[in-house]
């Protein structure tokens, strides 16, 4: 195919244009085919009998095994390259890890490990992971090349302070925008004649109303990936934070010992002791969370879109008034400035390795070909989307542009009529958190997300902590001290909600913490952070 050379001035420009589509009202949702990378792979990669063992942690209610998925039915018939799936025992997904790596029982591929004792780089300083910087030199991952010299930020976050090169990271041409924040029940705020809450005056009158009219509860998670920590649910509004921030972009800090941290626990505390704030937070599954925003137990509540569509489908079943309205991070005051929000970047923290062993059994050229692959344009859209003509189609919308049809209805990858959300079943044609040229849109998505991602991505995200690399003696030092550390953390700021730590003792925490060596923590983030913004 033809290679598309595109300057980074241009994929903002399709950025912009591709906002303004997708929000128009006439308009919402469209997908309009894109074309961000190169085609750069000679296919098959191999005519040989070669097989890779690819480690993820796995579990699913609609397939027996990833090959089901008709992505690698046809990576394997595109590229030649066979894969043997190894999957750890669910829930002991970390210790599974850590035998194998002790073991030195190693797979070609682990996709999205958990994290390295010391570091990733001290993962290759110990003979576990391949620093792919030298093939990458060396011509061996031309579509990645590709991506790294036409756009800067790829060049900038995907390798490591040293110049290593070891994680193969998602990347979204087309960023993905904020993805978790505020939701709240707009079919509940119409019949209590309620706008929409601007300010946390408005949030505690909302919460009550809700409460005291229809019964419903505040769903607030902590350390989940759709919770606090990720998506800064009210702490943002007093520029705190559950872990680290950049505070104005440039300086490093711990974002609980922040004195906004305090204000963030005094009003879910408050909360908690109304009765507004589900009792059940400290210990809720995210099953249980999810179901809660479905049934109607929460009338607000902080979510992933990915989690929406069968939240909508489930709560208009039984109550087909339901609905969901995204509203922006709360604010002292009307006009204030916040600077957190869960964010949008284009190098993803999802990513996979490769291994020594691929060097060891000399087959370590096929297999970066092979995960090369994933980042061409025909690579990744056969990750973004699946199989052209399984489960989608490109369509022409009658202006001669091409426009994205799904079909995986129609092709019989699920029955017709099926009450699943497209979020539910789309681990069958389609990849989601792996490594690959990731187009970010390619979602069958609720009009609630295209408004969600409008409305949060309103909000500053100005002081979020970048992809930084600490160098491995930095990531080893930093392990030991944050073990403690955020483990107290965790223990105190549910103490202080709950009401089992009197919240006067928050200076008390704070010099815990500092006597835990935060400060030598911060240092440490401070210098990766530099070394990042002078990359």
């Amino acid at each position: 195919m033809k290679k598309l050379a595109r300057t980074l001035s241009l994929v903002l420009a399709l950025m912009m244009v591709f906002a303004c589509v997708a929000f128009a009202d006439d308009d919402l949702g469209t997908i309009y085919r894109q074309h961000f990378g190169a085609d750069l792979t000679e296919l098959p990669i191999t005519t040989e009998d070669i097989t890779i063992d690819v480690w993820r942690g796995f579990s699913s209610t609609i397939m027996e095994t990833l090959a089901d998925c008709e992505v690698f039915k046809k990576m394997e018939e595109l590229t030649g390259v066979k894969v043997n799936w190894v999957y750890p025992p669910v829930g002991s997904e970390t210790d599974n890890f850590n035998l194998r790596v002790a073991s030195n029982d190693l797979p070609h591929m682990f996709s999205t490990p958990p994290a390295y004792a010391g570091g990733i780089e001290t993962a290759v300083e110990d003979g576990v992971y391949l620093d792919y910087a030298p093939y990458f030199e060396q011509g061996y991952t031309p579509n990645l090349k590709y991506l790294h010299e036409t756009y800067p930020e790829i060049g900038r976050d995907a390798k490591q302070d040293s110049g290593a090169m070891i994680c193969w990271y998602m990347l979204d041409y087309v960023p993905s925008s904020p993805w978790s924040g505020l939701w709240v029940r707009q079919d509940l705020l119409e019949k209590a004649g309620l706008e929409a809450p601007v300010t946390v005056e408005d949030w505690d009158n909302m919460l009550h109303v809700f409460k005291d009219q229809f019964g419903t509860l505040l769903g607030c998670n902590i350390p989940q990936w759709y919770g606090v920590g990720t998506n800064y649910q009210f702490a943002a509004t007093y520029d705190a934070a559950y872990g680290w921030i950049a505070k104005d972009g440039t300086t490093a800090e711990y974002g609980p010992i922040q004195p906004g941290y305090k204000d963030f626990l005094e009003l879910l505390h408050k909360w908690y002791e109304e009765g507004i704030l589900d009792p059940d937070f400290a210990t809720i599954t995210d099953a249980d969370y999810q179901a809660k925003m479905a049934d109607g137990t929460y009338g607000a509540f902080g979510s992933a879109y990915g989690e929406i569509g069968q939240a909508k489908v489930t709560g208009m079943n039984k109550n087909p008034e339901y609905k969901l309205l995204a509203v922006n991070m709360p604010v002292v005051t009307p006009g204030q400035t916040t600077h957190l929000r869960q964010t949008d970047f284009i190098v993803r923290t999802d990513y996979d390795v490769l291994t020594t062993r691929c060097v060891d059994e000399g087959i370590e050229e096929v297999v970066l070909r092979w995960k090369d692959f994933w980042y061409s344009q025909t690579g990744g859209d056969l990750c973004s989307y699946g199989p052209e003509g399984v489960s989608y189609e490109w369509v022409d919308n009658g202006n001669g542009q091409e426009v994205l049809k799904w079909i995986y209805e129609d092709t019989g990858i699920i029955e017709k009529g099926e009450d699943k959300d497209f979020w539910t079943v789309y681990p069958l044609f389609k990849l989601h958190n792996w490594g690959y040229l990731r187009d970010s849109t390619a979602y069958e998505m609720q009009p609630e997300v295209w408004q969600c991602i409008s409305t949060w991505g309103e909000d500053g995200h100005d002081w979020f902590m970048p992809l930084i690399t600490p160098t491995a003696e930095e990531a080893s030092d930093l392990a030991r001290i944050m073990t403690d550390i955020d483990t107290y953390r965790t223990e105190m700021t549910y103490k202080f909600i709950t009401g089992q730590e009197s919240l006067d003792n928050f200076d008390a925490f704070v010099e815990q913490i500092k006597s835990q060596d935060i400060e030598d923590a911060m240092e440490i983030q401070q210098a990766a952070l530099d070394r990042y913004n002078a990359r």
